[in-house]
């Protein structure tokens, strides 16, 4: 009986043990499940962003030529009939509903034009943007919500500041309606529990998908990562909503011009909703399971028996865990394989027809040259130069694309050899042209040398260029200082420079300073030069003046301190 006692109770052990261990694996496999379905939500919430990011640039970027027209006709005509039409008639090409009014400020801050012709004389000098407008050059700036008094709507000011001959005197706005915005951001088709919102760089929120109305009223919590670290141009953060206390992994975006974020939040459980059925069926087989160990409990024979089936089982679900895990893994290499195969895809499907067009404008102009006007010449040339700089900005965004994907390797390197290899390079393209080059000695760094490399093309390439029509060119690449375990270089020269009202637009992708006309590029020679000298750890910035050169300063860790990273 003892010994009955002792076989029931090692029974009682066993099975105890082989029950833990089946739902200590469930368990593990949910986890696991999960983890990947939020790892693809982190990415998927991401792009969601850049791509409604995108959006809402287009809707500063046109709400802006709307403010930058009224501007002139202000400066024309004043208050006067004349603008009151121009006003109509530029609300006319805004969508239905986009804009409520729009208002001209004097220079005190007294409101002189009101297109509902409403609110003359009403003071909002004190207003934070006025102020900020009063002081902070020709930007573009976006206000906090506030309910107008005139439309009863909730709205926020998008203006401009008027500058007569340089010299501020007043603003003019345009009030957006905030319902407006959030039509658009619910475009982007997400789930009903999915969630667009457009933060202001106060935290107020302007516009929401869901709960618009509700959420005028708030503002986003101080600890969201967008608040705390304004540097920082975009991430991922899990929060839980006080609108409806559902979690959400989110992805966010921010607008440096204009301090906005672009935030797309995924709830947890439309994530989730997808695994729901294989969380049902483990579920099932593992109450199964647990179902058969009980009952065969009451027997040594039927226990053993069916603890090695169990524990078969096991190994099978782990076999099938590792299996689907190796199934995600492929799908993934493949879907990188696809995106560098679509890339290659649209590279050629673009260069071709550019081709095309480049050769047949060359063809008019060789066969029909003599009955071509001297306007038809032009227009072929005009469309020959535009071909070719289509076909520069696809190989730029392409290299860029390739440079922000590309692992940062760090290797012992001197920027005055790199340097002299570049200017060996430009001076054969151009072996006629004569500059002082003034290149510092023992400029030591670690860093990638594929991605530095192209820093330095970038800006002594940037240089050589805009010192073309200077008569006496000079370039240099000199280290400045070397403090705090950081290095910092300065590349300068005397050509034609760039006004310091647009310092804020230098890198950015696709903004130029200079008409092509003036200088050739594509305008993301720059936003290269500053994701790689971020990806190293490092800032870049620039200075110039028009017709005196201009200055970028980028830093890097020194070598002592890359070392230490990498360890």
């Amino acid at each position: 009986m003892k010994r009955l006692r002792g076989l029931m109770l090692l029974v009682a052990v066993l099975t105890t043990l082989a029950l833990a261990g089946l739902w200590w694996q469930s368990d593990q496999s949910r986890e696991q499940l999960r983890r990947q379905a939020f790892d693809l939500a982190h990415q998927r919430s991401l792009n969601l962003a850049d791509a409604m990011g995108g959006q809402i640039e287009g809707v500063l970027g046109s709400l802006d030529a709307a403010l930058q027209g009224l501007r002139r006709d202000w400066l024309a005509h004043g208050r006067s009939d004349t603008f009151a039409r121009l006003v109509q008639e530029t609300l006319g090409t805004l969508p239905d509903g986009f804009v409520d009014y729009v208002s001209v400020v004097d220079a005190s801050g007294h409101i002189v034009f009101n297109s509902y012709g409403a609110e003359a004389g009403v003071y909002v000098g004190d207003r934070p943007h006025f102020q900020a407008h009063r002081t902070g050059g020709d930007q573009l700036l976006v206000g906090t919500p506030v309910r107008s008094r005139l439309s009863g709507r909730w709205v926020f000011v998008v203006s401009r500041p008027i500058l007569r001959e340089s010299r501020f005197d007043g603003t003019v706005h345009l009030l957006v309606s905030s319902d407006y915005v959030a039509g658009r951001l619910a475009e982007l088709r997400l789930s009903d529990q999915d969630v667009v919102s457009l933060v202001h760089h106060s935290g107020d929120l302007l516009a929401h998908s869901r709960y618009n109305a509700g959420a005028l009223s708030r503002k986003v919590p101080a600890d969201r990562p967008f608040m705390a670290d304004r540097v920082a141009g975009g991430g991922v953060f899990r929060y839980i909503s006080p609108l409806d206390q559902r979690w959400r992994t989110a992805g966010w975006r921010r607008h440096f011009d204009t301090g906005l974020v672009t935030v797309v939040a995924l709830s947890d459980d439309m994530v989730l909703e997808p695994l729901r059925p294989i969380f049902d069926r483990e579920q099932d087989m593992t109450v199964g399971l647990t179902a058969m160990l009980l009952g065969g409990a009451t027997l040594i024979i039927v226990l053993l028996g069916r603890v090695g089936r169990s524990q078969e089982q096991l190994h099978e679900l782990a076999a099938a865990l590792e299996h689907r895990i190796e199934e995600r893994t492929q799908e993934l290499a493949e879907l990188n394989a696809e995106l560098e195969a679509f890339a290659y895809s649209v590279s050629h499907d673009l260069r071709t027809p550019l081709r095309s067009i480049h050769g047949f404008a060359a063809l008019l102009e060789d066969d029909d040259a003599g009955t071509l006007t001297e306007t038809g010449h032009t227009y072929v040339r005009r469309i020959q130069g535009a071909t070719r700089r289509m076909g520069q900005l696809i190989t730029d965004l392409l290299s860029m694309a390739h440079l922000n994907r590309a692992a940062v390797k760090r290797v012992p390197l001197d920027l005055g050899e790199m340097a002299r290899s570049i200017i060996d390079d430009l001076q054969r393209s151009e072996p006629s042209r004569q500059v002082q080059w003034d290149i510092g000695e023992d400029m030591k760094v670690t860093a990638d040398p594929v991605l530095i490399r192209a820093v330095l093309q970038n800006l002594l390439g940037n240089a050589w260029k805009y010192t073309s029509q200077t008569a006496q060119p000079r370039i240099s690449l000199v280290r400045e200082s070397r403090d705090d375990g950081t290095q910092t270089f300065r590349v300068s020269d005397n050509g034609a420079g760039f006004d310091m009202t647009y310092a804020a637009q230098l890198f950015q992708p696709f903004r130029r300073l200079h008409a092509h006309h003036e200088f050739e590029g594509s305008g993301v020679g720059l936003a290269t030069v500053r994701r790689i000298i971020e990806r190293h750890g490092g800032q870049v910035r620039g200075e110039g003046a028009v017709g005196q050169g201009a200055s970028f300063w980028f830093s890097l860790p020194d070598a002592a301190a890359a070392t230490e990273d990498q360890a």
